[in-house]
């Protein structure tokens, strides 16, 4: 299959100056395929990919240069060498993608809604290697909430499908503070909070390690809350991210397809008219995502309301392409390639669950409802 594609030369000649974290990308999805096979287990983590990104420097590179960083995915021009990094990952690793993506997300969320002291305590976390994450999800009834005294902070309740687990040492906790919705970002490994991975028993992303995160009598400082109550769910980074998620499972059905092909050439059936048919079915979808994200990389100018719905579509867009990708590498290898152990079986598996984001048909019916009311059948040409 074509390989995603590289970033583009500017006027002068010059590579984009994200050129780097593309490669350190496709670098880290080299050491995390080597190892994917193994870290899908219950309990499991891709440790030796995340140690990858710690060593290459992709840790970091969200941070605004000022900070030590690239500014991929916080400044401007950067979005559309954010995504192609985030599919090499996921082409690599989707549990690693994801862990990736979510660290990505909470240092756009402390760019976006941090004084400069935060900013720059957190930066100096990034540098030094700490995982950070983005834990939303709780059980009605069971979830997060801040009782502040004075500048001191008591947490009380739990997340749940909160992706790396102990791993992740400075997760971003939305939680309820008093009539809000507050963001926090948390110092784990300072605070005696309760790791559950067991609570993660699904057949697939078990390397995400997205258990259940305990973290009732933990108290911290008034300085850890970030922004004001309701920032989390600002538009249009709250929808607009969801970009960043839809590259993490393109590269999985990148590496679907890869798999496939290097499938079929070794039984010899390459050649034949009807996989040719399939094989070229597929790269015509893995394009039509590629161009999903070239499109939502090119919406710095345009209004929240055009952002939430082209990124809603984007996002959908995307879920249909790896689904057609999944029945096509299936129907392509047959029962006999998705056998364990084996990329086709394990990665079909991680697609599968990670494509179930919350809410597919309220995300085309508010683009619909966007096209609607602007009288806009399309988005792209204005963009």
């Amino acid at each position: 299959m074509t390989p995603l594609p590289t970033l583009s030369l500017g006027g002068d000649g010059q590579a984009a100056p994200w050129a780097d974290a593309l490669s350190a990308a496709r670098e880290v999805a080299e050491i995390a395929a080597a190892h994917a096979e193994a870290d899908d287990r219950p309990g499991g983590f891709p440790e030796a990919g995340l140690a990858a990104l710690r060593e290459t420097g992709l840790l970091a590179a969200p941070l605004p240069p000022v900070r030590g960083g690239l500014g991929l995915g916080t400044a401007r021009g950067s979005d559309h060498a954010l995504y192609l990094a985030l599919a090499e990952v996921g082409r690599g690793s989707l549990p690693l993608g994801r862990v990736w993506e979510g660290h990505v997300n909470a240092l756009v969320l402390i760019e976006a809604y941090g004084i400069d002291a935060q900013k720059a305590r957190w930066a100096a976390d990034a540098r030094d290697g700490h995982l950070f994450g983005v834990w939303n999800t709780e059980i009605p009834g069971d979830g997060v909430r801040y009782v502040r005294d004075g500048e001191r902070v008591r947490v009380e309740g739990a997340k749940t499908f909160a992706t790396g687990g102990a791993f992740v040492t400075r997760p971003l906790v939305p939680g309820a503070l008093n009539d809000g919705w507050q963001m926090a970002v948390l110092p784990t490994d300072d605070l005696d909070v309760e790791d559950q991975p067991e609570w993660w028993r699904a057949e697939g992303m078990r390397a995400s390690r997205s258990g259940r995160v305990d973290f009732s009598g933990a108290e911290v400082a008034a300085d850890c809350l970030l922004g004001q109550p309701g920032d989390y769910l600002r538009e249009p980074l709250f929808t607009g991210g969801s970009v960043r998620f839809a590259a993490v499972q393109l590269g999985g059905a990148q590496a679907l397809a890869d798999a496939a092909v290097a499938y079929l050439a070794d039984l010899g059936r390459t050649e034949h008219p009807v996989q040719q048919v399939r094989l070229g079915e597929i790269a015509t979808r893995l394009e039509t995502g590629r161009l999903w994200l070239l499109g939502a990389s090119r919406l710095a100018d345009a209004d929240a309301d055009a952002v939430r719905a082209y990124a809603q579509m984007a996002r959908t867009t995307v879920e249909r392409v790896c689904l057609d990708v999944l029945e096509r590498t299936d129907r392509a290898v047959g029962a006999r390639g998705l056998g364990r152990p084996g990329v086709l079986e394990r990665v079909g598996r991680d697609l599968r669950l990670y494509l179930r984001q919350p809410d597919p048909d309220g995300a085309l019916a508010q683009a619909g409802a966007f096209s609607v009311a602007e009288r806009r059948p399309t988005l792209g040409s204005d963009l």
